[in-house]
Order: C-alpha cells, then structure tokens, then sequence
C-alpha cells in the first residue's frame, strides 16, 4: 500500500474510490493520510467514514459524492460538516449528484459516450446547486417523444482505488455479494489500483469467471492487504464492525478527538496490519464470517 499511494496518488490527485458502504477500501485513506497527501479530488458514491478522515486529516480540497456520513445510527460526519460549515481544517468544496447519476455517468465513461439518461431529478438541490461541475446535468428532448430528458456527461477519474475479494498476479480481480456500481466505475477509470483481501492462483480465477469485476488487462497494479475494507465488510470474509464506526463518530464530535483517533490508530500503527494487530485477535475473530463464502 505503501508503494502503490507513493506511485499512482501525488497531492492533487483526482482518484475515484469505489465501495458503497461496503468493500471500502478504508486501508488506502490512512495510508493516503500516512503520507500526508494534500489537494486530493476524492470521488466516491458513498462518502462514509473513509471520506470524513480524508477531509478531517486536510488531504482533500474536492469531493464529490452521493453522501457522506457515518453509515452506523446513523451518524454525521462530523470532520466534512466541519470543513463545509466552518472551514475547518480548511474549506473544500463539494458537488453532489444522486446515486443513479453517478453510476450512469460510469455507465457513460465506460462505455466511452457523450452522454447517458437518467432518471428526472429537474427541480433537485444537486440538479440546481453546482460548484466545480458546472456541467454536471443537462436537459434534452426525447428524440422518440416523451417530453424532455435528464442527462450526465461522462465521468472518467484519471485513478481508481478499488477493494476485491481476490487477485492473481495478472491483476485479474474478482469480487463477491453485492458489488453496487463497481463493474462501470472501474472500466471507467484511466489507471486502476486493486486492493485484494487475498492474492491466488489464475486457476483459482477462472473457476468463478462471474464474479471477475475487472480483467488483468486493465489493472495497473495489484496491492494484497488483508482486512483492507475494515471496519466496512468484505463479503464472505468479515462484517462491519459497528463498534468501531460508534468510536470513530464519538471521537470525531471535535477536532481533538479526531486528532486522537488519527493518532492512535492511524499513525502510530504505521500501517495497515498494524491497524488490524491494534484491533485484536479477539476482536477479528468476531467479526470473521461464520459462513466462510460460497464459493
């Protein structure tokens, strides 16, 4: 993890992030926070947590999101209400679009079109308030009649983060369960970095080819880092930890306690297995699948 942020994600990079509150790739935000990475443009379709400590940390000056929050309770999240509210540790700015949005204007840069419909959102906060994508939505007529038609240009990040379940050496990833827009945002990217719970045999790959969400041919790198997604799930491998996004949300109510929680669990571990050993045996045995996948 060290080398992939040190090669592909200098300050300022533009790096979509995938997960949508599940198979969030929370090791690649503290090892970004680690190295103290600044200007980040972040975009990710479920901000959560893994966004909050980037923007409490003051790596980030963008984001772009369908939300952010603390998905447990639920929570706010109290670093990015800071920084939108009172500017601190400083002022980013933000552009939001609905879920569906999002993921067809993927659809739309993966597929490489001008543009993709989707669904009516005329009238809408997101639809009406823009700040750095001015362009983010526009209105056509319906060229088989019907009225008009809501439509996003194509979005295609420069970088792509994304957590799988497992890799071979040639990049070929794959990802079990519930994998949201993850399939178009990848084929989207311009570069890809994988994150795998687990690195295996190509053979192991093609006994499963359905559940390969990204071919080696695209992927870039390969970073193999066990319990990458904590305290999200990984599917078939762990659960979400709720206690630890309940310590995180009651530590960052205020900028000492946030810097406390980036303190303890983020730079004095020093790295991601540091994180998990601070976890605990006990605790990773909780939180290990009982029904160990299906596959």
């Amino acid at each position: 993890m060290k080398e992939a942020v040190r090669r592909f994600a200098p300050d300022g990079q533009e790096l979509l992030i995938g997960g949508f509150a599940f198979s969030d790739p929370t090791a690649l935000a503290h090892e970004l926070i680690r190295q103290q990475r600044k200007s980040l443009f972040i975009m990710k379709t479920s901000g959560g947590v893994l966004v909050d400590q980037l923007v409490g940390a003051g790596c980030v000056t963008r984001v772009l999101s369908c939300h952010v929050w603390n998905s447990v309770g639920p929570v706010p999240a109290h670093c990015f209400r800071r920084a939108l509210e009172q500017g601190k540790p400083h002022a980013i700015e933000i552009e939001e679009l609905s879920y569906g949005a999002f993921t067809t204007a993927l659809a739309a840069g993966a597929c490489d079109l001008p543009f993709m419909p989707t669904t009516p959102v005329q009238g809408a906060g997101h639809f009406t308030q823009r700040t750095f994508l001015r362009d983010k939505f526009a209105v056509v007529e319906n060229p088989f009649g019907g009225g008009p038609v809501c439509v996003v240009p194509p979005l295609k990040p420069a970088l792509g983060f994304f957590h799988v379940h497992r890799a071979d050496q040639y990049g070929n990833a794959q990802l079990f369960g519930p994998t949201g827009e993850m399939r178009f945002a990848m084929a989207a990217c311009r570069k890809l970095v994988v994150i795998a719970e687990e690195l295996v045999d190509t053979e192991v790959i093609r006994q499963h080819p359905e559940a390969s969400v990204a071919p080696g041919f695209m992927v870039d790198a390969v970073v193999v880092e066990p319990w990458a997604a904590h305290p999200t799930d990984s599917y078939g491998y762990y659960y979400r930890d709720l206690a630890h996004h309940a310590l995180y949300g009651e530590m960052s109510r205020t900028e000492e306690g946030f810097r406390r929680y980036i303190d303890e669990w983020v730079l004095a571990t020093g790295d991601h297995a540091g994180f998990i050993r601070k976890l605990g045996e006990e605790r990773t045995a909780e939180l290990e699948a009982r029904h160990k996948r299906y596959w």
